[in-house]
């Protein structure tokens, strides 16, 4: 989606209010949309449950991370969590995604191996090669159709677990465990199917869920609010809460670690092509860092180079000490011309809110690999 028009379309969507007649106007025909798409969304599960669609199944156990809302949940942190606990445990993870914005989405593209990078995120996709890059030993493929891409991982690399990155609505591919994640920042009652809204799919569909993440607890200001719409949405499954901590700050380029007290009282320029920019500020706010001037792109978009050179003559101008990019952003910048050692990027994690809902969601997925598909959580 071109920038201007997601924008606006951020604007005046979910509980966006309009600022004229137009904006009203647009958002009573979208309106007027998205009960089809909503019926589109419920009878393409349906389709697939009742077995008139066929769904592919794998020889290994298969969970899916995902959620019903378009743009960023936090997914790639927590997919990190989950591959580290998975490895932890003793089995072999593997990670198949789509690889949104890249050159060719129905291409198999092996990301990484297990021992080395093998793409660049033009032919692999930002977020694929972020929790590559993360891993470091964990094989990661992308490809549209992500049945292909985790046969690839399974028969070639030995995988025993698969990660299905941004796979609840994915019903082409069976799981054996639906992980689900929900922005603690975004009470459901205020969101909107699309087109109308930002909402996937009817927020009732987190009643398939096993298990229901809230993320960026830490920054929610109506936690009672969506605690009671999640449990009301999908009764009986259990929830757990999370929030996004700073794991290091590092120059982009080098790699070299700045300590983390050393940025209070910093000034900054920020740059993010991600879901959920409102919370990247944030964030670096929870820092100390001043934030003089933030500029936001479209989910997966690679920041232009003449940008970035015209921002480090701003940053110059007003005094700042760095511009600060987000971990997906920099991973798309790794291929293009060398980074000023002011650009650095604060690599995040996800944290839950005890050691009980860590411990919770440890079991539940365990549970899952085990359970045969079968859909009860701790048989």
């Amino acid at each position: 989606m071109p920038m201007n028009l997601e924008k606006y379309f951020k604007k005046i969507s979910d509980d966006g209010q309009p600022t004229g007649p137009l904006d009203t106007l647009i958002q009573r025909t979208l309106a007027v949309v998205s009960p089809f798409y909503a019926t589109g969304a419920v009878a393409t599960r349906l389709l697939y449950s009742t077995g008139l669609r066929h769904q592919a199944t794998l020889p290994v156990p298969v969970i899916s991370v995902g959620n019903i809302t378009l743009g960023g949940t936090g997914k790639s942190p927590f997919c990190l969590w989950l591959l580290e606990m998975l490895r932890g445990k003793g089995y072999k993870p593997g990670i198949v995604a789509r690889g949104y914005g890249r050159e060719d989405e129905d291409r198999l593209v092996l990301v990484h191996d297990g021992k080395r990078l093998r793409s660049n995120t033009r032919e692999g996709g930002d977020e694929p090669v972020l929790l590559a890059r993360s891993l470091g030993d964990v094989p990661v493929a992308a490809c549209s159709d992500r049945h292909r891409a985790a046969r690839l991982l399974i028969r070639k690399l030995g995988c025993d677990v698969i990660v299905l990155d941004d796979g609840f609505q994915h019903h082409r591919l069976a799981r054996h465990g639906d992980i689900v994640l929900v922005d603690s920042t975004r009470p459901l009652s205020r969101l909107e199917v699309f087109p109308r809204g930002s909402l996937r799919e009817p927020s009732g569909g987190l009643s398939r869920a096993h298990l229901i993440v809230l993320t960026r607890w830490n920054q929610a200001t109506r936690q009672r609010q969506i605690v009671g719409e999640v449990q009301a949405k999908a009764p009986g499954v259990p929830v757990v809460r999370t929030q996004m901590v700073v794991k290091d700050v590092l120059r982009a380029q080098s790699g070299e670690a700045i300590p983390i007290d050393d940025m209070k009282g910093k000034r900054a320029i920020v740059l993010c092509g991600v879901g959920n920019p409102k919370s990247v500020r944030k964030t670096i706010t929870e820092l100390g860092v001043r934030v003089v001037r933030m500029k936001s792109f479209p989910d997966h978009a690679t920041i232009p180079a003449g940008f970035l050179t015209a921002c480090d003559a701003l940053r110059r101008r007003a005094k700042a000490d760095y511009i600060i990019i987000t971990e997906k952003d920099a991973v798309k910048l790794m291929d293009g011309p060398s980074l000023p050692p002011e650009v650095i990027t604060v690599r995040i994690k996800v944290e839950f809110l005890s050691e009980r809902e860590e411990s919770l969601a440890m079991r539940l997925v365990d549970a899952r690999i085990r359970s045969s598909g079968r859909r009860h959580l701790l048989e």
